[in-house]
């Protein structure tokens, strides 16, 4: 939690801050009006500082039931004249991306940045991917800082330049970023929120075949104006000028930093790149025009590897380029400083630095791996559903959704993405299977995708089971309120949606439910009547995390 000193309306204390609560301080200094958001890390520290913020400084700060909501609200607020912030991981802007690649063509009116979190390693992910390849696929300027002081200054920066381009700004953050900290003074939030008049321009806002073409050129054309703007960013430099290069982007040049320290650098230049997208491609020839041959240290995909090599052939520069295509680095997981230091070992004939370190002293960098909370309901309650299934001649396809289910990963079949348990349940029901299946969500996930698919299961016939595990909120992300509860964010009572009618609503036959108080053999009794109900059913487990 944010302590008290973060709501003050302005201060020149030094706090010592992470990264994330560091862009919340640069986003309340640029005046954003309205932030939205779905749970999800990297990126929920972010959020929550700015919702502990939102009283004294009068921004209005709500999570959504998914990332495109999120994205859509942004979107409307910056329409209508006010800064937004949107905050998601990963994984969650691959929910935003169909309002996404319309947004980047349509452009927009007030400032709108997203904060994005992307998570080498997996550590609180369903998948690894590296978004920063979405930056040219969506022709968006997409940044990285590299502490959480610059991370303070680039957001305040990207407010200001989403509007003088009228585009989209996405800042990339990891979770190395999101937990590293840095004194911090001189909290001087905006006076006022920065607002414009609505923009109400005929057509401007309209993505339509008469408008979409000159939508996508005039992309082409901001993207065009940041590549040659970008060469001269202040975020990004060159430090030394030694004839061998090093290349690195956003916390990994701070990690790069840490490995060399004390190290003889006498040899070495090195590139910090905080564009991601589109990247400075002056600077780049410049540096690789002095280099006899460069490394480039970045996380999972080869990005920054593979558009150099690129910019150096069309600028006529090809030192030999080292890095992933080379084994030199892992393209998969976080990079981590004895990693960074082996392929240093490798390059810099001689290198011995101050500190070494080893995989054998690597638990320090390592995030904290959250075993099963003490008395998680979720394993009894699958060891009891699986129990009453076999004790009725029934094996059961089990799929789920992502969440706390995970905590009983060995006994499911499948678990993909948010909101897919009931769509993979509805497809093994149509193929040779004679089993019954049974679709597991948790109740934000209900809300988040599940409510399409329990719509689409009724209107084609199909007969899953699916259970709803209400722990009271997005427990694996910080236990976020859902709409079942009626509570805001600010804790005030607010209008209930409940999943039961929303279940009656969509179709299904019958709600069955258990509650908290109930005993192992009323949840046993409950089961076995669901299993033996053929149609389309829905079950609401009511078993709050103990720890809460």
């Amino acid at each position: 939690m944010l302590s008290p000193d973060f709501s003050l309306r302005s201060t020149k204390m030094t706090q010592t801050i992470d990264g994330e609560r560091a862009l919340a301080w640069g986003a309340v200094e640029a005046g954003v009006g309205v932030v939205t958001g779905y749970p999800g890390s990297p990126g929920t520290n972010t959020f929550n500082a700015m919702a502990e913020m939102a009283k004294d400084h009068g921004h209005h700060a709500e999570w959504c039931i998914n990332e495109r909501i999120a994205l859509d609200m942004a979107a409307g607020a910056s329409q209508g004249g006010k800064r937004a912030l949107v905050c998601l991981k990963s994984v969650g802007m691959n929910v935003a991306l169909d309002t996404l690649m319309v947004l980047n063509m349509t452009g927009v009116h007030a400032g709108l940045v997203i904060v994005m979190g992307d998570d080498p390693g997996a550590w609180g992910s369903q998948n690894e991917q590296d978004t920063r390849t979405l930056g040219p696929l969506a022709e968006l300027p997409m940044l990285e800082p590299a502490t959480p002081g610059e991370g303070r200054d680039m957001i305040k920066w990207a407010f200001e330049y989403s509007e003088s381009l009228q585009s989209i700004v996405i800042l990339r953050l990891t979770r190395s970023y999101s937990v590293s900290t840095q004194a911090l003074s001189d909290f001087r939030p905006a006076a006022q929120h920065p607002t414009r008049e609505p923009d109400r321009e005929p057509m401007s806002w309209i993505s339509a075949l008469r408008t979409t073409v000159g939508n996508h050129t005039e992309l082409h054309e901001k993207i065009a104006r940041a590549t040659a703007q970008f060469s001269d960013l202040p975020f990004n430099s060159i430090d030394g000028d030694g004839q061998k290069g090093i290349i690195a982007c956003g916390m990994v040049h701070t990690k790069l930093l840490d490995a060399l320290d004390g190290a003889d650098t006498s040899d070495i230049s090195i590139l910090k790149l905080s564009a991601l997208y589109p990247l400075p491609q002056k600077l780049i020839a410049d540096f690789l025009a002095k280099c006899s041959e460069v490394l480039v240290v970045e996380e999972v995909d080869p990005y920054i590897e593979d558009a150099i090599k690129a910019i150096g052939y069309d600028a006529g520069f090809t030192p030999p380029i080292l890095g992933k295509r080379t084994g030199h680095l892992t393209s998969v997981g976080e990079l981590f400083r004895w990693q960074i230091q082996n392929a240093l070992d490798n390059y810099l004939p001689g290198f011995s630095p101050t500190t070494r370190y080893t995989e054998e002293n690597w638990e320090s960098e390592k995030p904290f791996r959250k075993n099963h909370c003490a008395g998680c309901p979720f394993t009894e309650i699958l060891t009891a559903l699986r129990e009453e299934a076999n004790a009725l001649g029934q094996n059961p396809f089990i799929s789920a959704d992502p969440g706390c289910v995970v905590m009983a990963a060995p006994m499911l079949d499948t678990k993909l993405s948010m909101g897919s348990a009931i769509g993979v349940a509805c497809g093994l029901s149509k193929t040779d299977i004679a089993e019954r299946t049974i679709a597991i969500c948790g109740d934000s996930a209900f809300y988040h995708g599940g409510i399409n698919a329990l719509v689409h299961a009724r209107a084609t016939g199909a007969t899953p089971i699916v259970m709803v595990l209400d722990n009271g909120g997005s427990l694996t992300t910080g236990g976020q309120t859902t709409p079942d509860q009626g509570v805001q964010i600010n804790g005030e009572a607010g209008p209930q949606v409940t999943i039961r009618d929303l279940a009656l609503a969509c179709g299904a036959s019958r709600v069955r439910e258990v509650q908290e108080q109930d005993t192992d053999d009323q949840m046993r009794s409950v089961f076995r009547d669901a299993l033996r109900d053929p149609t389309l059913n829905l079950l609401i487990v009511r078993k709050p995390c103990r720890e809460v």
